[in-house]
């Protein structure tokens, strides 16, 4: 045992992208290393308006290629309601009995692994309005991605409180506000633009309104059928892949104070109800379809039931752009108070909130309907003042360029004298010293982010947000008094940083109810707090808190810690960068900006870090820290293929594969191709070797355009590396390959074709499918699964197949793999990921498999007999209402010690201990087994029988630091496990049931072990 390191306790401080720091006590790492250098640039943040539109572009493309019927070009026809009927049909893992339940009535435990320091895109947040920081503190919000959550501490603790079985997105939140009313509650979903789970070629959609009645507790879905503005009901329930219905984009939820009417702003419509959500009523709307672009609403409601109303700018029918306001809100009651259809002659004067800037000019080279900018107006009444009104708008400008401008107007109407008075502040909106592109002056992506509210009290204090977050205490009457108080940092000159504890992206600004000066922001970054949105200094004045366990992020892949025990992750989330958890707290670090992807770590230990972590359209970075190193390098291969029109490479995700076994081994790929190191920690950006044979196998031919076929799955056997391994190679298009000994294989090795003829046969007629992710049996890599992500593939005929998402061979090393079909009855979601793990339970060696689903993750146990047999794979859903029907992205597996490791999109990181691992991979571990039960590692533990506690006494190994404490039950799973000093302790058992169960106190190098039964009573 070698000499406690002199690095033992990892950073006290560390500093977040762009220098927000983070006070925490890790456990034993490194010492002397005061913090991870900031990174000063957010990959697709801070570009032009163009490059930003274009890496929307790209995201769109790549997600919706993952899931569509490649014969159709679209998604099948209801496919989300059947896949989540077909979800609802499969029994959870131990609800099963019987001799065909096999192993399933062993149930794994999942544990939450973050990150609580940071959540997802949210746009919406509402404090209860009898909220008073004592016996009242709700808060509702709401997940892009992730749903309803509710917090019942003043936002210390969030519980998911969205329906299971259902869409989990939610962009508006409000409340009945009328007294005796305020239990009632309602909640929409759906984002126009920016999100990448489901879409057909762009946006995410919602699936109704939710109503609780218990104070956001509990909810249910009200009819979705609408009675369209000519009171026909042609807008019923609507196809759930199609936006077909108002109710697919929410943008505002408003509930009269006056009489509880609920008013729903859809895209394009308004929707009433006047009986809490029994039954709707189109009020306002246009001529043109449902489905139309450019739609957003937004909707505000006065204490007297005056209805204001805004229709963006770019709403195909020019009639109807604008703000209108009615005082009924019945059909033909609203008036148009701004706007106009012809510039400066029927508006407020100066008005630049229509789109005249494409088909609207005069000799526009676009046919009309064709091209509109969004023009998203948003609407915020003084709570205060209730005859003031307050409209911000994208007023076609630009902040880059030569002749930068900020990309709103804000007005303040009047009504106090009776009549409608105007006042145009836009000459005051925020532009700061300097300029930035996407950063200064004030930026909107494109409508994308821009929140506005004013002060409860004051309504002289306003705030409004886009990329960044403002401040102004005179009501934005002159630039004097406006402050920059979140978002990006206002010295970008010097290089680009997060203000401290906030995050760019602003979407939803709400005021405490018992305190004006508390403030709550959501945006791409979550929650964050601050006590005294007054506060002044010259310099990042406001003081921001991030709101902590709201477990919300997006992942599109992650990544598991090689060594056996230690529970650090990462991953790469969308909007978010690479984000890393070092036990044991679910605080994870963000290590690289922008759109993450790929990550991996290659070791974390007493004397030395390395991971990986990547960002959008191409770029690898490695970390590097020991006591005298801490660097932070680009190693993106050189020569890569660009992504047309964008300044990248390769998809929008980007995709390298660590050898976890072998962490010096990294494939990367780039589009059709594939390059190699074997010296990860120390390569550069020229020290890549391109496997060409990969290439000229994938699609020989040089990519044109992001259609182009991509390596999207990689595996590699398992243990440490002999020639004898092999690496699987699947593509966006349905090829699966295997290329042996790929570590030293020449660069032109040709890998052997072994896709299954049915994939084949797709693949030939134009309809190949993306295969997303392949699992490798740890202990015989001939033993493969690969899944397939598309929903469904439409032949020719108009015959859709969807037998075809998960296949199964063991004989993937043959020249013909024998391939068998494995979906069983889990035949209609969308297959992200998978993994094979072997197991002992008792004396009994099994294998179980798990792949994660756009509803969830399911289990199968020796799916080959059942194969062999020509019998159906029967799958259990795993994790009960923790996992739910989440999305799961990617899952990664440390065969060791058996940890299974759940990534989500838009409920964070899970994992899992599964239980006696049976890791014996062909070739040796080396890692021996531990000497047990010496009772100079462990003289005592007592009692027998434990009532609550189990004492432990040590005996005289101190070069021993540290131990590791499981109890497991008689099939081996972990029920619990602690980390602790050489030291006499105590185990607390209360967590645990009454039942007979394994103790196990291992040390930290494996060598020493004490084992022994014990009993809860």
């Amino acid at each position: 045992m070698k000499q406690q390191s002199l690095l033992i306790t990892l950073i006290c401080a560390f500093v977040l992208v762009g220098g927000s720091v983070f006070l925490g006590t890790q456990h034993s790492k490194i010492d002397n290393i005061k913090q991870l250098d900031r990174v000063d640039e957010d990959p697709g943040e801070e570009e032009s308006a163009e490059v930003r539109a274009a890496f929307v572009q790209a995201r769109w493309k790549y997600d919706f290629s993952l899931i569509k019927d490649p014969g159709t070009g679209r998604l099948p026809a209801n496919i989300f309601s059947r896949e989540r009927e077909e979800a609802r049909m499969i029994p959870t893992r131990g609800s099963r009995t019987g001799s065909g339940a096999q192993d399933v009535d062993n149930l794994n435990n999942y544990n939450a692994a973050g990150p609580d320091s940071i959540g997802g895109r949210t746009r919406a947040v509402v404090f209860d309005k009898r909220y008073n920081g004592g016996t009242n503190r709700v808060i509702l919000a709401g997940s892009v991605s992730g749903g309803i959550y509710r917090s019942a501490d003043g936002g210390t603790n969030w519980t998911r409180v969205s329906p299971e079985n259902d869409i989990h997105s939610l962009t508006a939140l409000a409340q009945d506000p009328r007294t005796g009313s305020e239990n009632t509650w309602y909640a929409g979903g759906g984002e126009a633009i920016g999100n990448s789970t489901d879409a057909d070629g762009a946006s995410y959609l919602g699936f109704g309104i939710w109503k609780s009645v218990d104070n956001g507790v509990s909810w249910t879905k009200l009819p979705l059928a609408i009675t369209d503005i000519d009171g026909t009901e042609v807008l019923g329930g609507g196809n759930l892949e199609r936006f077909d219905n108002p109710f697919d984009f929410v943008h505002r939820i408003a509930v009269n104070p006056t009489n509880g009417d609920v008013y729903v702003a859809g895209h394009r419509r308004l929707v009433k109800s006047t009986n809490g959500g029994t039954s709707w009523r189109v009020v306002f709307a246009g001529t043109k379809a449902v489905g139309a672009a450019s739609g957003q609403m937004d909707v505000a409601i006065n204490n007297s039931g005056k209805i204001y109303l805004a229709v963006n700018g770019g709403q195909r029918d020019r009639q109807l752009r604008g703000v209108w306001t009615s005082t009924t809100g019945s059909v033909n009651s609203f008036t148009r108070i701004a706007g106009g259809k012809t510039l400066g002659v029927d508006s407020v004067a100066n008005w630049r909130g229509n789109s005249y800037l494409i088909d609207d000019i005069d000799n526009s080279p676009f046919p009309p309907d064709t091209i509109y900018r969004s023009k998203r107006i948003i609407l915020a009444l003084a709570p205060s003042d209730q005859n003031l009104l307050f409209v911000c708008y994208e007023n076609g400008l630009d902040q880059d360029g030569p002749t930068p401008k900020p990309e709103v107007d804000l007005y303040k109407l009047d009504v106090s004298s009776g009549s409608n008075v105007w006042t145009n502040l836009s000459a005051n909106m925020p532009d700061f010293p300097g300029q930035m592109s996407g950063v200064d002056p004030f930026e909107t992506q494109d409508g994308y982010n821009i929140s506005l509210a004013i002060k409860p009290d004051d309504p002289n204090v306003i705030l409004i947000g886009g990329t960044n977050l403002y401040r102004s205490t005179n009501g934005f009457t002159s630039t004097s008094a406006t402050s920059w108080i979140g978002g990006y940092t206002q010295t970008f000159s010097s290089g680009l940083g997060i203000y401290p504890s906030s995050h760019p992206d602003m979407h939803f600004i709400a005021f405490a109810p018992n305190d004006p000066k508390v403030v709550i922001a959501a945006d791409d970054g979550g929650l964050q707090m601050t006590s005294n949105i007054l506060a002044t200094g010259a310099s990042q004045p406001v003081k921001w808190t991030m709101i902590r366990n709201y477990q919300t992020l997006q992942y599109y892949q992650v990544a598991i810690d090689p060594i056996p025990g230690q529970m650090n992750f990462i991953g790469g989330a969308q909007d978010n960068g690479t984000q890393l958890r070092i036990e044991p707290s679910n605080f994870h670090f963000r290590v690289t900006g922008g759109d993450g992807g790929s990550a991996g770590i290659g070791v974390i230990s007493n004397d030395k870090i390395v991971f990986f972590g990547s960002s959008q359209l191409g770029d690898v970075y490695r970390r590097t820290i020991t006591s005298s190193v801490n660097t932070n390098d680009n190693i993106t291969p050189s020569g890569l293929t660009p992504y047309p029109g964008v300044e990248g490479f390769g998809d929008f995700v980007t995709y390298f594969k660590i050898d976890q076994d072998n962490p010096q081994i990294i494939y990367y790929a780039n589009f059709n191709r594939l390059f190699r190191t074997d010296s990860a920690y120390k390569v550069s950006s020229g020290g890549w070797n391109e496997l060409t044979g990969v290439r000229s196998a994938v699609n020989p031919s040089a990519p044109s355009s992001g259609d182009n076929v991509s390596i999207r799955a990689l595996a590699v056997s398992r243990g440490p590396y002999k020639a004898s391994h092999s690496l699987y190679i699947g593509t966006s298009d349905g090829k699966i390959f295997r290329l042996d000994d790929p570590k030293n294989a020449p660069s032109g090795t040709v890998p052997v074709d072994i896709t299954p003829a049915q994939l084949d046969a797709f693949r030939a007629d134009g309809r190949g499918v993306n295969i997303s992710d392949i699992a490798v049996n740890p202990n015989n890599d001939s033993e493969i699964m690969f899944v397939v992500s598309n929903y469904s593939v439409t032949s020719s005929s108009g015959v859709a197949s969807n037998d075809f998402n998960i296949y199964w061979t063991n004989n993937a090393k043959t020249a013909a793999p024998t391939w068998k079909k494995a979906e069983g009855n889990l035949s209609l979601p969308s297959i992200r990921s998978c993994e094979i793990l072997n197991k002992k339970v008792g004396s009994v060696s099994t294998t179980e498999y798990y792949v994660g689903t756009s509803v969830g993750l399911y289990s199968a146990v020796n799916i080959g007999s059942t194969l062999q047999s020509n019998g159906l794979v029967d799958w259990v859903r795993e994790g009960g209402n923790i996992l739910n029907y989440a999305v799961i992205n990617s899952l990664d597996l440390r065969p060791a010690d058996n940890t299974l490791l759940v990534g989500t999109h838009g409920n964070g990181l899970f994992y899992s201990l599964i239980g006696n691992a049976d890791f014996r991979p062909d070739q040796p571990t080396g890692i021996n087994d531990p000497v047990r039960n010496d009772k100079n590692f462990i003289s005592l533990t007592a009692p027998t029988i434990v009532q609550s506690a189990l004492n432990y006494t040590i005996g005289n190994m101190f070069g021993i630091k540290k131990i590791v404490l499981t109890v497991t039950n008689l099939n081996g799973q972990v029920l619990l496990r602690k980390e602790s000093a050489y030291a006499n302790g105590q185990l607390d058992l209360f967590p645990i049931p009454k039942g007979v169960y394994i103790l196990a106190i291992t040390s930290d190098d494996n060598k020493q072990q004490y084992i022994r039964k014990i009993i809860k009573n």
